[in-house]
């Protein structure tokens, strides 16, 4: 199976499939998918997502997000939209705000660091449901906008409770650097060292959500159990939907 799949209107679709876990079960394929935003699908696209027999899309986008970029999918027959992200943003965007700093890089870096330490706890809800609609047995793609920070959180959290080794979880969340075109985000005016700082996937950003979830619970399996209320039989039934 490729990991990476093509799309024409989107860069950073792929699988999460295939990935072995720590007691030797692996992680099925065709299942579980993460990408970037779904308001650039071609009409191409959307036959091939239906074609993967993806049922449901977990929109972890802001409102302003969604309403100024609605998904391709929306209205669509077979496919079932989620918006599980936030209504508002949980501070001013850092797009918005760079060129008030003198050091844009380094205030890149930290935006996007204290917003790895709040997600998890932000995106608790929408963890909650994605474990639930994927238990039910459903064919879902989890996505925000570059597929990098909250899908990527969402999709580290969600490897870790399969039993899939942190090491792995952080080489699947990098694939970003890899595939993702930005599209023309970037602002202009922004130097290089600061779009690498904030459309780049690095380990800080996603040690920082690991982090934050050690400091307050301890372990991801008391955050699992204890904030996200997984019980250890969710947590058996989610991996039997997931693993193989």
């Amino acid at each position: 199976m490729d990991r990476r799949i093509e799309m024409e209107g989107v860069s950073n679709f792929r699988d999460l499939g295939g990935y072995e876990t720590a007691d030797g079960r692996t992680v099925k394929w065709r299942t579980v998918f993460r990408s970037d935003t779904m308001a650039t699908l071609t009409d191409r696209d959307i036959d091939a997502v239906h074609g993967l027999g993806v049922t449901t899309v977990c929109d972890l986008r802001y409102a302003e997000e969604r309403e100024s970029e609605p998904s391709r999918l929306l209205g669509h027959d077979h496919v079932e939209v989620l918006a599980l992200g936030l209504e508002e943003r949980p501070g001013a965007s850092f797009l918005d705000s760079f060129q008030l700093s003198d050091d844009p890089a380094d205030l890149a870096e930290r935006y996007l660091t204290e917003n790895y330490q709040q997600y998890p706890f932000l995106y608790g809800n929408a963890y909650r449901t994605i474990f639930q609609r994927v238990t039910a047995s459903e064919r879902l793609i989890v996505h925000c906008t570059a597929g990098k920070d909250r899908a990527g959180t969402a999709a580290a959290v969600l490897l870790t409770a399969l039993g899939v080794p942190r090491e792995t979880v952080f080489e699947d969340y990098l694939l970003t650097n890899a595939y993702w075109d930005r599209g023309g985000r970037e602002k202009p005016g922004m130097d290089d060292e600061t779009v690498a700082a904030i459309f780049s996937a690095r380990e800080k950003y996603l040690n920082a959500a690991f982090g934050a979830i050690e400091a307050r619970h301890g372990t991801v399996e008391t955050y699992l159990t204890d904030y996200l209320g997984l019980t250890e039989t969710e947590r058996e039934a989610l991996r039997d939907a997931c693993l193989e």
